[in-house]
């Protein structure tokens, strides 16, 4: 566990300037800012969302969609709100959203393929209760854990950041710890210790990369998938009903005393506008409406900078591809050429230019000659075998299509360099070659009948018998 807690420590720093790292990208569009926000807290959201939701994307989604809010509440935080367990906090909300999304899916559909968890991928009971305890805590001890615990923090630390004494916050985390013994037992320890898990930097990258086209689009959707959207606007929908019901309850408990306020209030102010002089009153009239060139002016920076953003993550996107592809072939040669190793193979094509083919490693990849003459044929074929490092082991190649006829004298041709074994191989289809036996008659209809005989079975072929007799 202090190993753990010594790595998060060293991923990250002073806290304090989280307000201004958020203002920066607010105002400035500071992408490194924001990279840095997902950088300290995307370990705490990315363990939550990825212990609530069995399916990666669904995870991603609900990650990408936390940061997302971040940016559409960021406005009304206050300054002493820590940041990492308000993000805990809306991860959790957002990944419950997905599972209860799912399951009105599942109770209408069925489950999909990619939703059945794999054996020995379902989450353990201990992940699957410690953020159901940790957010039964009330928020005075679960707010300690999640800075000392999922952060990382030092006591000295967290204290620091809440504005307590050092003994204060160790009295909240012993009383936390009591409350979540109650719940998971002693393994209450071990499972704050697995919640600690390393975020994927693809994941990171592309949670910056949507925040700056989210935060630079006139519409709330733009940059996202329309799931992560879904996820925004259901958690921002759980706020305002936060904050309608509790508005309410305050009404109801003030209702009483407020008809004394507002009758109060009102008389001061009848009293505050006859004593007023008239220039104040002049003076508080309402403001001329903003110039529409200068709002058309803004929409169109913005418009234009969301355009280049999209325009750079398409060219990324595009190169991660092409090293993909790239990759994907240089495997696919490295494989055929360890596949191939140290023989020589003969692959016989039709007529033509490239009518024989050979093939054999060189600098750990395949080289292939092509021609259309055996006499140059067996001219390489010589070479290899008389080569000083001793001769190559011969494989021979025959397309299905091909007859014996068309085949035999590759095979005197490699008998001729020298070799008197090969491997031979082809599909397991027998090839059909055609050969005249005899005319039937009868007293209407000449018929010709064609008998086929199959190429030699694949295997070890013994090519003396191909070759030609020694003029």
């Amino acid at each position: 566990m202090n190993r753990v807690l010594m790595i998060l420590r060293e991923q990250r720093t002073d806290a304090a300037t989280d307000r201004h790292l958020l203002d920066c990208f607010l105002t400035a569009r500071d992408e490194a800012a924001f990279a840095e926000l997902v950088r300290r807290y995307g370990p705490v959201v990315w363990g939550a969302c990825r212990r609530a939701l069995v399916n990666t994307q669904d995870a991603e989604d609900a990650f990408q969609a936390t940061f997302l809010v971040l940016l559409r509440r960021a406005t009304g935080l206050h300054d002493d709100v820590p940041l990492g367990p308000w993000l805990y906090r809306v991860a959790l909300m957002t990944a419950r959203n997905v599972s209860r999304s799912n399951r009105r899916r599942t109770a209408v559909t069925g489950p999909m393929e990619h939703e059945i968890p794999a054996p020995g991928t379902a989450a353990t009971e201990e992940k699957l209760d410690l953020d159901a305890a940790l957010l039964a805590l009330p928020e005075r001890y679960r707010v300690p854990v999640v800075l000392c615990h999922l952060q990382g923090l030092t006591r000295r630390e967290a204290a620091e950041r809440l504005g307590c004494p050092e003994g204060t916050l160790s009295a909240r985390l012993n009383r936390a710890f009591q409350h979540l013994r109650a719940r998971l037992g002693n393994g209450a320890p071990a499972a704050l210790v697995g919640a600690a898990v390393t975020l994927p930097t693809g994941l990171a990258s592309a949670t910056v990369r949507s925040a700056m086209v989210y935060s630079t689009s006139t519409l709330a959707v733009t940059g996202v998938s329309p799931a992560v959207a879904g996820l925004i606007d259901g958690v921002l929908r759980m706020f305002w009903m936060k904050k309608v019901l509790t508005a309410t309850v305050v009404a109801v408990l003030v209702v009483g005393t407020g008809v004394l306020g507002f009758g109060l209030a009102g008389r001061s102010e009848s009293v505050a506008q006859a004593t007023e002089p008239l220039g104040l009153a002049v003076s508080g009239a309402a403001p001329e409406e903003p110039d529409a060139v200068k709002r058309l002016e803004k929409r169109l920076a913005d418009l234009e900078k969301q355009k280049q953003l999209l325009d750079t993550t398409l060219e990324d996107l595009k190169a991660e591809k092409q090293k993909l592809e790239d990759s994907k072939r240089e495997k696919a040669a490295a494989d055929a050429a360890a596949e191939l190793g140290k023989d020589l193979a003969v692959v016989v094509g039709d007529a033509g230019q490239s009518a024989y083919t050979v093939r054999e490693v060189v600098n750990e990849r395949i080289a292939e000659v092509t021609c259309s003459n055996l006499d140059i044929l067996t001219r390489y074929l010589s070479r290899a075998f008389n080569d000083p490092k001793g001769p190559k082991k011969l494989r021979i190649i025959a397309c299905k299509d091909h007859s014996l006829d068309h085949v035999r004298p590759v095979l005197a041709a490699c008998a001729a360099a020298g070799y008197t074994k090969a491997a031979f191989s082809h599909t397991d289809r027998l090839l059909l070659i055609s050969r005249v036996v005899t005319v039937l008659h009868d007293t209407h209809t000449k018929y010709t009948v064609k008998l086929f005989q199959p190429l030699p079975q694949p295997g070890e072929l013994d090519l003396r018998k191909f070759a030609e007799p020694k003029k």
